[in-house]
């Protein structure tokens, strides 16, 4: 009985245990090593958005949201690699972009700006959106993040940018 018991319970252990560790990565993957959840990027025409453009000094599109209320400061800001961008019939640049943000900012402090040197800046170096293997990035580390130019976020209307 004694040996039954035993047998029964190392193989619960054996179960149980690997399936506990499992659902924990799999818990514990929508949050970035600071412990912060970055939020899913809105659809296009998301009444969030207050801004989008290109910019053509990094060859990236921007956006910008109002995530908390519109009558607060934007609050998060995403970055796609653009693979074309053209005028169209009206004047208005077209920018054709990569499914999914390489970089997101979010303002975790409140003051309106996205401070990458405070750990406000993410990167998700595959491109396939907040998924959980988003990780803190900080342009001012050597030998980390994409290849090419670092694409600093262009200041909002009506703000001075300082170098970080």
């Amino acid at each position: 009985m004694r040996r039954v018991l035993g047998v029964i319970g190392v193989t619960v252990f054996l179960c149980v245990i690997p399936a506990m560790l499992e659902s924990a990565e799999q818990g514990g993957a929508s949050l970035s090593p600071s412990g912060y959840a970055l939020p899913a990027e809105p659809d296009e025409f998301d009444r969030r958005e207050v801004n989008a453009y290109y910019d053509w000094r990094n060859n990236m599109f921007f956006r910008v949201f109002k995530l908390a209320d519109q009558e607060s400061k934007p609050d998060f800001m995403t970055a796609r690699r653009t693979y074309k961008v053209s005028v169209n019939q009206y004047g208005y640049e077209v920018a054709i972009t990569f499914a999914h943000p390489l970089f997101y900012w979010v303002d975790l402090d409140g003051n309106g700006e996205f401070e990458p040197s405070k750990g406000e800046m993410w990167i998700d170096v595959e491109e396939d959106g907040v998924n959980g293997n988003e990780r803190l990035y900080d342009p001012m580390t050597p030998g980390e993040g994409p290849r090419g130019p670092v694409p600093m976020p262009p200041a909002l209307p009506g703000r001075s940018r300082q170098p970080l």
